[in-house]
């Protein structure tokens, strides 16, 4: 089980801060507690405002991360993330939706950090070609490595579960709502 006992912690995010996935990362980081010290990995050209936890600035690095595939790009995003655990050091690596899933796990991998990948939604469900879900499916299947999912749901913990192929032990769920 994925469990630390949290005197302090340094968290990477690893996403692109645009849209509803800026929101969640900003939310995340802004509203916790704990003695955490939080760092974002995310694309250059992502227009987002500074994050602050505790009234504290968070440490951010701007890379080529970008939501199309582009080998070259998506390759020196993958270096420059390994570069960023070596310098941060960080305990967790939190990576969001498909393009920083890849890098974030990948890297995690490499350099034997803990894990733990929110899809936010998986890209196979919504692509018309099935030969694209195929391929999406087989992309999440290839980078789940040793990784823990953080689901947003049980539907998208059901789907992980299901068709990437994480163990029910692997496959945790966090209910991204607001309590009425």
């Amino acid at each position: 089980m994925f469990v630390y006992k949290i005197y302090f912690m340094k968290v990477l995010h690893i996403g692109q801060m645009i849209g509803g996935l800026d929101i969640y990362i900003r939310n995340s980081i802004t509203f916790a507690s704990g003695n955490i010290e939080y760092v974002i990995m995310h694309g250059k050209d992502d227009k987002s405002l500074p994050v602050y936890s505790q009234d504290k600035k968070v440490k951010e690095y701007l890379t080529t991360l970008q939501r199309n595939l582009n080998p070259l790009k998506d390759c020196l995003a993958l270096w420059q993330a390994i570069r960023i655990i070596h310098r941060e050091k960080p305990d967790v690596i939190h990576c969001h939706s498909a393009k920083g899933g890849v890098i974030g796990r990948t890297a995690g991998f490499l350099t034997n950090t803990p894990t733990l990948y929110t899809p936010h939604g998986f890209s196979f469900l919504c692509s018309p070609s099935k030969k694209k879900r195929w391929v999406y499916k087989a992309i999440e299947r290839m980078a789940k490595l040793n990784s823990f999912m953080l689901a947003c749901g049980e539907s998208e913990q059901r789907l992980g579960i299901d068709e990437i192929g994480y163990s029910d032990e692997k496959a945790l769920c966090w209910h991204n709502c607001v309590s009425i």
